[in-house]
């Protein structure tokens, strides 16, 4: 199948989902939603006259005598002093505990041997054609 068919095959099969499935074809701009809310000039303008401090303009020097990263800045903490006289204790390993019995199991139960399945069948469809498909 060309890439282009399936691309539009995609398409098709999620537009058919439901309405808040969002594709190239209806996506939209969150300035141009009609749920997005504006608020007028006039309004701000009226707070402005409320509180000035409300959309105060700082002068450019200001703003890069501030914009410095903390971390850009060299150190000013100091190192702690370790004491000459501290001790330390050597790390030592802890004793092998003994082997705690299982209450679930009974005393007779054979060990199995041979080989175990460690793998999951398979559905016989890939991950990413699931995905696809909204499973």
């Amino acid at each position: 199948m060309d890439p282009r068919d399936r691309a539009d095959a995609l398409l098709a099969r999620a537009r058919s989902r439901g309405a808040f499935v969002v594709t190239p074809d209806n996506m939209t701009s969150p300035m141009d939603a009609s749920n997005t809310q504006q608020i007028p000039r006039s309004v701000v303008s009226e707070l402005d006259q409320q509180d000035p401090d409300t959309t105060t303009q700082l002068p450019a020097s200001l703003i890069e005598e501030n914009d410095e990263h903390p971390l850009a800045k060299p150190s000013t903490t100091t190192p702690l002093e370790v004491p000459a006289a501290q001790v330390t204790t050597p790390l030592v390993p802890r004793p092998q505990a003994a082997p705690v019995p299982s209450p679930l199991r009974e005393p007779a139960e054979e060990e199995l041997t041979g080989l175990v399945p460690t793998i999951k069948q398979s559905s016989g469809r890939s991950n990413l054609s699931r995905r696809l498909d909204g499973l």
